[in-house]
C-alpha cells in the first residue's frame, strides 16, 4: 500500500523530542490573536430520551436506588409532557 512521502518520512526518521504542551497563561504583554471561546448560554442538559433509553439498559436498574430514580424521572417526563 503506497504511503505518502511525510508518513514515510515519520516513520525513518521520528522526531527525537516531541513537542510539549503548553501550560499556563500567557505572559504578560502577549496578546492574544484569536478570540477566547464563547461561553454556553445555559447549562448543559442530557436528552430525556436518551437518559432513559441508557437507564433502561442498565442491569444494575433493578437494584431499589437506581430503581426509585427511574420511576422518579418517569413521572417528572409524564408531568412536563402536560404542558
Amino acid at each position: 500500500m503506497p504511503l505518502p512521502f511525510g508518513v514515510w518520512l515519520r516513520l525513518v526518521l521520528p522526531e527525537p523530542h516531541l513537542p510539549e504542551p503548553a501550560s499556563g497563561g500567557l505572559p504578560e504583554g502577549v496578546l492574544r490573536d484569536d478570540p477566547p471561546a464563547p461561553r454556553p448560554c445555559r447549562m448543559f442538559r442530557t436528552d430525556p430520551g436518551t437518559f432513559e433509553h441508557t437507564l433502561v439498559r442498565l442491569l444494575a436498574v433493578r437494584t431499589p436506588w437506581l430503581r426509585a430514580i427511574h420511576e422518579n424521572f418517569r413521572r417528572h417526563k409524564q408531568f412536563v409532557d402536560l404542558f
